[in-house]
């Protein structure tokens, strides 16, 4: 797996471990509140329109969080998936070693920065990776 130590490989595995635990906890926290809480919880009692935007926007602010919580938690799994197929740490574009500092600094990093920034510039940012 590219060239990393045992040592580095094992903590970055402990890494991905720990936060999809953590990601885990939180996106359980965030739907079990979400089923518990009606509209008018989340923003008190909807009296005016008001309230009630005030109320929908924090319930756009929970659906964001989730998602973004979601999409760690999908990039996490691919990374456990590459870590089995012993590919991680490896660019899925052009097969070269990815940097140990780069995946320290981006544990989930599928790329190197090269095909990265070429992505990056093609999709105007955004990753395209499939959430499978």
């Amino acid at each position: 797996m590219g060239d990393m130590t045992e040592e580095q490989r094992a903590t970055l595995w402990e890494r991905l471990r720990v936060r999809h635990t953590e990601l885990q906890r939180m996106i359980r926290a965030v739907t079990a509140g979400a089923n518990r809480d009606s509209m008018q919880g989340m923003g008190g009692e909807v009296g005016d329109s008001g309230d009630e935007s005030m109320a929908l926007q924090l319930a756009d602010l929970n659906l964001a969080e989730m998602e973004s919580e979601l999409w760690e938690a999908r990039a996490i799994e691919r990374g456990f998936r590459r870590f089995k197929e012993q590919t991680y740490g490896y660019c899925s574009e052009c097969g070269c070693a990815i940097p140990y500092a780069r995946l320290d600094a981006y544990p989930t990093a599928e790329r190197c920065t090269p095909c990265q920034t070429r992505l990056e510039r093609v999709h105007g940012g955004r990753d395209t990776t499939p959430s499978v």
